[in-house]
């Protein structure tokens, strides 16, 4: 490795595109709005189309090809740019943009029936009917017409659509995307009327942390429930602008799996943005704490417990037969 690089080789190391180049590191990559792509499991981690630059929630760390080099792979700027110099990815080119639209928000159209929308929350995830047909009910949830898949809506306070994400329902093709032009400091919304909130990271989490209260016997249109989309607090803190709140309980995911590319050990990405944001709001005045699942998330602590029930009746069921014979 050259101990020297010439200023026109930093440039060129520092402008390799980003987003050729995280693909090539294996990153997947979804819509996460009309500038970004987000990375999956990478800890709110976003590439921007018209910058070349990344932006990672977590750790609330930002730049170029270079310092994403130097973050992600653990290398000093001599490794970075030479490794960067070695890839022979194409350069990032700015391209000019043509005028667009107002930026406003247009919804998916709605199926005739929500049926495998209800299908996929209630049988899949494990979703408790009540709370499935009580957001459709509220026009939060519904069913896209032609793929199937499920539509979370938020609004603001005049009832207008500012934020949908989408959601695949065929567990064997995940799919996960934001709709052009969403706003995430617009929070997914499960109303309650208390003043405690749970923040969540997606509606599928609030939704499985609520069918949980419910299995415990507690009334779980009690407390809020919101969630972040990412691991950004903007929906937390537009929400709270709105919201008489004294105490928040951050549910997000445990990474306590996570690993870099190169499959060494990665952060706790949740569980430290947890930590982060309790912290800033206990600052705040307000009373914060965590609650952390067991697996990575809500929904697989229900899915699990729900499976566990079944196998215990099931084997209950078949002790009867036995006995009865």
């Amino acid at each position: 490795m050259n101990n020297f690089f010439t200023t026109l080789q930093i440039i060129q190391a520092n402008n390799i595109n980003l987003i050729e180049f995280a693909k090539f590191q294996g990153y997947i990559l979804e819509n996460g709005g009309r500038r970004a792509l987000h990375a999956k499991q990478s800890g709110g981690l976003y590439f921007f189309r018209d910058s070349n630059k990344f932006y990672h929630f977590s750790t609330d760390t930002s730049g170029g090809p270079i310092d994403f080099v130097m973050q992600f792979m653990r290398m000093d700027f001599k490794e970075a740019v030479a490794y960067l110099l070695e890839t022979g990815l194409p350069q990032y080119q700015t391209v000019p943009s043509l005028p667009k639209p107002s930026g406003k928000l247009q919804l998916p159209d709605k199926a005739p029936n929500y049926k495998r929308v209800a299908w996929y929350l209630i049988h899949v995830r494990g979703i408790d009917p009540e709370i499935v047909s009580c957001l459709m009910h509220e026009k939060k949830l519904y069913q896209q017409d032609k793929t199937g898949n499920c539509v979370f809506v938020a609004y603001d306070k005049n009832g207008v659509a500012k934020y949908c994400s989408l959601r695949g329902t065929r567990p064997e093709r995940p799919f996960k995307q934001d709709r052009e032009h969403s706003d995430k400091s617009y929070p997914f919304h499960i109303i309650g009327s208390s003043q405690k909130v749970y923040v969540c990271e997606s509606p599928i989490d609030g939704m499985s942390h609520a069918t949980l209260a419910k299995l415990k016997g507690l009334d779980w249109k009690n407390d809020h429930r919101i969630s972040l989309g990412c691991l950004s607090d903007l929906a937390l803190e537009r929400f709270l602008q709105h919201h008489r709140i004294h105490e928040i309980i951050f549910c997000l995911d445990n990474d306590h799996n996570a690993t870099f590319r190169d499959g060494s050990p990665a952060p706790n990405w949740g569980q430290e943005a947890a930590l982060k944001f309790a912290q800033k709001y206990n600052d705040q005045g307000y009373q914060t704490s965590i609650e952390k699942p067991f697996r990575k998330d809500f929904n697989e602590d229900l899915t699990a417990i729900l499976q566990a029930k079944y196998e215990t009746e099931q084997a209950i069921r078949e002790g009867e037969c036995e006995y009865e014979h």
